[in-house]
């Protein structure tokens, strides 16, 4: 019959968990207010989330524009 080796299933890498106390904009904990992503519920730092409104940045997780 057919003798073909079938390739071993893709490693895939271990889930990563971020802190939840973690702004992933200026990758450090959160200071202050925060922001949550309404999609997602990722949090930031007020201040980075109004950054990223006025220079039309994307959530990191979702890609969804960050809206204020």
């Amino acid at each position: 019959m057919n003798d073909k080796k079938i390739p071993s299933p893709p490693v895939l890498p271990p889930k990563i968990k971020i802190k939840e106390n973690f702004c992933l904009f200026h990758k450090g904990e959160i200071e202050g207010e925060t922001y949550t992503c309404p999609k997602c519920g990722t949090k930031y730092c007020l201040k980075c989330a109004k950054k990223a409104r006025s220079e039309a940045k994307l959530c990191v997780k979702c890609k969804q524009l960050v809206m204020m």
